[in-house]
């Protein structure tokens, strides 16, 4: 009997090992979340440097940002 639990716990462990090493589902998502969240900073950054020697070129960013954001949330 516990060459029979034995090798069921072997069984488990190498499936549990083989779905952890192989799982790569969300990994597209996860990229996807860091190219957007770099390309906001980006925007930000320009905003913010944009804001200090151009007020109309950081005013106009702001406000085309905030048209596309309404644009894409439907007006919220």
């Amino acid at each position: 009997m516990s060459y029979a639990i034995a090798a069921w716990l072997h069984a488990a462990v190498v499936t549990m090992v083989d779905r952890a090493r192989d799982d790569q589902r969300g990994q597209g998502t996860v990229e996807y979340v860091g190219v957007v969240v770099m390309v906001t900073l980006l925007i930000a950054a320009v905003a913010v440097a944009a804001k200090g020697w151009a007020p109309t070129i950081g005013d106009g960013l702001k406000k085309a940002i905030a048209d596309a954001i309404k644009k894409a949330s439907g007006g919220l």
